[in-house]
């Protein structure tokens, strides 16, 4: 509330003109005054200076019963420890009982219409870094002083608004906070003249609608991680999330989200906020809010962020925890993933212990957003019967995995040398033919460089029909791997430029299949292409049977014929 208009009769205008020193007008004891809000940092709007002058403010409270003159009220100001601060004495002004007055750094022709009293420049600058501290007296009686640190451009420090204005609460630097809820100028925040409107952050509390509680922290099994997106399609980072499906009544308030072993701390949700979540809902923490950016998740489900990556392979899996107090409250683990897929937890199977079973996930099956697949915030479709070791999904239908024998499977073609520097890790392939005149699959296959090993983990059946290619390569992202056609399988060794070898094994990882090497560097940018007539497990043992490949493909400049019949070598 202004207070200006009403003190016109007594002050003549809202500043001072005089008044005596260390004598006050009426009887003023410790308390009856309350500083309650400092603004030392006034955010100057786009285009604006930076200028805090006639723009600094503090406010004080009577917490009397009755009206209170001001007169003769010395006010001083500077560094906690300044025993020289500026003062200003206050000239002929009332406050009824329980108002504010709010007092700032300009002349009483130029202040602010939310600013009451103009104390121009007698108490310096107030400070945007450090402490300050500012104290109310009457002679030798201390009315009331407050001290204000941890400014931020822009924001009021208040008073907690918890309880009613009180001189020794005040005193507790932790019953401050950051005014944010009430806008008084363009991108500058406080409450000038009116109550406070911020709750401080509390450990163990937070604000419920006004009110501050004890939170209701979760405990291990009260959050399930039931659904995760480890491999969104482009750009990846933005458009991965997980799901928890909430169990009991809780506050997410201090909950931590982390992969176990990495080195970065864990990110963390806060607020000064009751984030508060009711049984049976579905949350989703997201790389990013945006929905115009994270894949078009269901707007209100993202209720946190998390900066780690979900990526995974053979030799190093995925995992994911969610944590109160060092307490995991789940966690999972995860080897394989489907482009565009997420991961998603049968419902027959929401249980902390269950779903440490990787069998117990299949992929998303429904559309959502902006064309991946999964129910990011929603109960999860039931899943269709797993395939056992040994078995895939063929369409729906569970079958054995056919298996490939050294007279159809012949390695065809390799990419051992992209085009550029620093593209190895992610452009370098090979090509595989099946010459057999029936199909068989990749699944279980163990892939092997000069010493790295990895194996071809899929539900889905990854069948080659007769005459036709595979591609394994490093990644299935277009825009990173090169502009390679349909990737079938990916593997992770590395493939040496001189010296080098590649050998697909059984899943015993013991009997080989086929295997090439190769001795003589690599030219930058060709594949080595086997030529037609040796398309044999044996042909392919001769390294003079390979020669350079000479067609462009992709977006990298690279050359080759990938995923299709090689041409004739010269």
């Amino acid at each position: 509330m202004r207070r200006c208009l009403l003190l016109v009769a007594v002050l003549g205008a809202c500043g001072p003109s005089g008044g005596t020193e260390g004598e006050c007008t009426d009887d003023l004891r410790p308390g009856d005054l309350v500083i309650t809000e400092v603004f030392p940092d006034f955010k100057a709007p786009p285009g604006g200076g930076g200028t805090d002058e006639g723009k600094e403010w503090f406010e004080i409270y009577n917490a009397s019963d009755r009206e209170v003159e001001l007169e003769g009220l010395v006010i001083s100001h500077g560094r906690p420890d300044d025993e020289e601060a500026d003062t200003h004495t206050m000239e002929k002004v009332t406050i009824p009982p329980g108002e504010h007055l709010t007092l700032g750094n300009s002349i009483a022709e130029l202040l602010p219409a939310y600013v009451d009293y103009g104390y121009s420049a007698s108490l310096g600058d107030m400070y945007n870094s450090g402490a300050g501290q500012i104290e109310l007296r009457c002679g030798e009686t201390l009315v009331d002083s407050a001290q204000y640190e941890m400014i931020e451009e822009g924001f009021s420090r208040q008073l907690t608004s918890s309880q009613p204005p009180d001189y020794t609460l005040n005193d507790d630097l932790t019953q401050w906070c950051a005014g944010g809820g009430t806008e008084f100028e363009i991108g500058n925040f406080g409450t000038p003249g009116t109550d406070n409107d911020c709750l401080p952050t509390i450990v163990g509390q937070c604000n419920d609608g006004g009110t501050a509680r004890d939170t209701v922290p979760p405990g291990p099994g009260d959050l399930i991680i039931t659904e995760f997106m480890p491999e969104p399609s482009s750009p990846q980072p933005d458009k991965e999330w997980f799901e928890v499906r909430v169990m009991r009544d809780v506050d997410l308030n201090g909950l931590a989200l982390d992969r176990a072993g990495d080195t970065s701390a864990a990110d963390m949700i806060e607020s000064p906020d009751c984030i508060a979540v009711t049984a049976g809902s579905f949350i989703v923490f997201a790389r990013n809010t945006d929905e115009t950016l994270n894949g078009g998740l269901p707007p209100g489900a993202v209720l946190g962020e998390f900066d780690f990556s979900l990526t995974s392979s053979a030799d190093k899996p995925g995992d994911i925890q969610v944590l109160h107090g060092g307490v995991v409250i789940d966690a999972i683990t995860w080897v394989d993933a489907t482009a565009r897929r997420s991961r998603s937890l049968d419902p027959d199977f929401v249980d902390a212990t269950a779903n440490d079973e990787e069998s117990n996930f299949c992929d998303g099956v429904d559309v959502y957003g902006a064309g991946d697949f999964g129910t990011p915030g929603a109960m999860n479709p039931q899943c269709v019967a797993q395939p056992q070791p040994g078995q895939c999904d063929d369409g729906g239908t569970i079958r054995a995995v056919v298996k490939p024998t050294p007279a159809n499977f012949v390695i065809t073609e390799f990419l051992a040398n992209p085009a550029g520097s620093g593209t190895d890790a992610t452009q370098e392939w090979f090509e595989v033919q099946n010459t057999g005149a029936t199909a068989w699959d990749l699944n279980d296959l163990v892939v092997k460089g000069n010493t790295v090993m990895s194996t071809i983990a899929s539900a889905e059946c990854k069948s080659i029909p007769a005459g036709g290619f595979a591609l394994l390569a490093h990644t299935t992202a277009t825009d990173t791997n090169g502009g390679l056609p349909e990737v079938d399988a990916t593997f992770t060794s590395a493939l040496a430029q001189s010296n080098g070898s590649i050998s697909v094994l059984e899943p015993d990882g013991v009997t080989v299949i086929d295997a090439i090497t190769w001795t003589t560097g690599i030219a930058d940018g060709p594949s080595k292409q086997l030529d037609p007539d040796q398309a044999t497990s044996t042909g392919n043992d001769t390294p003079a049977n390979f020669c350079n490949g000479t067609t462009a493909y992709g977006t990298a400049g690279n050359l080759g014929t990938p995923k299709a019949p090689n041409l004739q070598c010269p």
